[in-house]
């Protein structure tokens, strides 16, 4: 068996060494190839629709050129050193804030007293993180307090919390609860027996699932296993149903006191979820003291760097921005606009929000293989900005990776067809060929 599988291994590693060229590398540079005659292709019907018709056999790579040309602006080190800034600041602020946002979904599961207790210093905290994610993303200053006092507030207060004390508290209240609504159930019960059999029956159901839910809603705060219903609140599924067989002017009491025993039922059945978000606080105390550490470094020592970072960031996407207006002239008037860039698109839209971010009108200068934009920032120190593109032609580039010989270029009628020819680089050297799409020859 085992001389069976090194054999046929064997045979599969020679079938790939003879063969798998042809299988993978050869599909590989075949698809190269079509991808280098599309982007051919594409700058031919380029041509014709600017001149026309598609270029003449004679010097077609050269009229091809312009079509070529593409721009390179790389990225100056400091845009990558204010971006990490800003982005270390973002995460610093999102950390802190994802706890929080965690704290505000539990809450609602704490006593009301706890709840007060907490809010005290979660609004405050809330609303500055909220604050500082405005500000960092906007580059402008908020007027917030630091919050490290009432994180520490909260801390403290998480520390000094007795979980075992608290529960009992809850689990006394709970006791009390239970033998109170118990009674309750038993009289609103006898209140509604009587000559009527069908409601007597739905009655007797109701009290049934609601005792249910009072005896099991204790025994799972206690921590024992119970099979709680699917839904903790189909006391008041059970409850609505009585009200709706009632009549709302003779029962009128009655539909009353249904209504606030479901009330104190909701309120009963929230003691385990009461319980779990004490457990939930213990959880919360470990994470504050790094919650407190990154809004400090934030608050007094990243932020005024920051703000002004991101100002000069937002300047220079500013003039990222305006490239495209700068295409969008040298296509209109076939050539490059020249000096103050918001003289010549000053009723330009785009260019109404690029001036807003920066504090000087941006000017272009035009060099040997390219040009180059300058404004200043709106930081305090109105950095100098400098976005330099330089213009290159990657047909060169194309031809040399796409294929091993071509393109040859053909047309009978300029006007209307052209017809190219290359080779991939497969150990075929396949012949690849293109021609105009019957739209684009029209």
């Amino acid at each position: 068996m085992r001389r069976f599988i090194l054999l046929s291994v064997l045979i599969s590693l020679l079938l790939i060494s003879c063969g798998g060229e042809d299988a993978f590398a050869g599909k590989a540079h075949r698809l190269r190839a079509e991808q280098g005659l599309k982007e051919i292709r594409n700058a031919l019907v380029g041509y014709k629709i600017n001149a026309g018709r598609f270029p003449k056999e004679e010097n077609w790579t050269k009229e091809l050129m312009p079509y070529f040309k593409k721009e390179r602006s790389p990225e100056p080190k400091w845009v990558t050193k204010n971006k990490m800034l800003v982005m270390s600041a973002k995460n610093y602020i999102s950390q802190v804030k994802g706890i929080m946002k965690e704290l505000k979904r539990k809450i609602y599961y704490a006593d009301t007293t706890l709840q007060s207790q907490i809010m005290q210093f979660l609004g405050p905290i809330d609303s500055a993180l909220t604050l500082a994610e405005y500000e960092v993303a906007e580059a402008r200053r908020y007027d917030y307090r630091d919050i490290g006092n009432e994180l520490k507030g909260l801390y403290d207060f998480t520390s000094n919390l007795k979980i075992s004390e608290e529960k009992g508290k809850i689990l006394k209240r709970m006791e009390t609860q239970n033998k109170e609504l118990s009674e309750e159930v038993e009289e609103l019960k006898y209140e509604m027996l009587g000559e009527d059999s069908t409601l007597d029956k739905a009655v007797e159901n109701a009290a049934k699932v609601i005792n249910g839910v009072i005896e099991k809603s204790l025994l799972s705060a206690q921590g024992e296993e119970t099979s709680l219903p699917d839904s903790l609140g189909v006391h008041s599924d059970v409850i609505e149903e009585l009200t709706l067989r009632l009549n709302p002017k003779k029962d009128s009491l009655i539909i009353k006191n249904l209504r606030s025993l479901d009330e104190k039922l909701t309120y009963y059945a929230q003691g385990k979820d009461n319980i779990e978000f004490l457990y939930y606080l213990n959880d919360l105390k470990k994470k504050l003291p790094a919650s407190m550490s990154l809004f400090s470094s934030y608050y007094n020592k990243q932020r005024e760097t920051v703000i002004e970072a991101n100002k000069t960031l937002n300047g220079y996407a500013a003039l990222q921005n305006l490239r495209s207006l700068v295409h969008f002239y040298a296509d209109q008037n076939d050539s490059m606009p020249k000096g103050n860039l918001y003289v010549v698109f000053q009723e330009d839209e785009d260019m109404k929000e690029i001036r807003k971010v920066l504090s000087s009108d941006p000017y272009i200068y035009i060099e040997n293989n390219g040009y180059r934009l300058e404004a200043n920032a709106l930081d305090e120190k109105q950095m100098p900005l400098v976005l330099k593109v330089e213009f290159i032609n990657n047909y060169d580039e194309i031809v040399k990776q796409s294929f091993t010989s071509g393109p040859f270029y053909y047309t009978d009628d300029s006007g209307s067809t052209f017809f190219v020819v290359v080779k991939a680089g497969d150990k075929h050297q396949t012949i690849i060929t293109g021609r105009p799409k019957l739209k684009e020859a029209k």
